[in-house]
């Protein structure tokens, strides 16, 4: 799990959400009220809605509420690896939030299971 995750809130618009993508490296943002997830958002979802129903122009006045996914399916810091990787395998998620006590604690990335396998297969783990 990684505990530095890039958070948006729901009033930002994608403009700022593919700047925080691009100047932070990651592919995806939580979206937070608070320190509450309530979505996500990936670059796929922001291209995909721009090219389905608007234009490059709309990127500045879309608001993130509109492209997220809501109420992300999530994790705890209990939850069992096989199960967390098992989910992401059968809803083709490439990352989850982990959450405590209804709070983002983390999230756990594509990469971070390839780190792990890594870690496995060289007999560290």
């Amino acid at each position: 799990m990684s505990r530095l995750v890039v958070t948006v809130r729901p009033e930002d618009t994608a403009w700022t959400a593919l700047e925080l993508m691009v100047s932070r490296g990651v592919g995806a943002l939580v979206v937070v009220e608070g320190n509450r997830p309530i979505g996500i958002v990936t670059e796929r979802d922001i291209l995909r809605q721009l090219l389905r129903d608007r234009g490059p122009e709309d990127l500045l006045t879309t608001l993130v509420r509109d492209v997220m996914t809501r109420d992300p399916v999530v994790c705890t810091p209990e939850t069992p690896l096989k199960e967390v990787l098992r989910t992401m395998v059968e809803r083709g998620f490439r990352r989850m939030p982990v959450v405590k006590n209804g709070l983002l604690e983390g999230i756990v990335t594509e990469r971070d299971c390839m780190a792990l396998l890594l870690k496995l297969l060289a007999g560290e783990g």
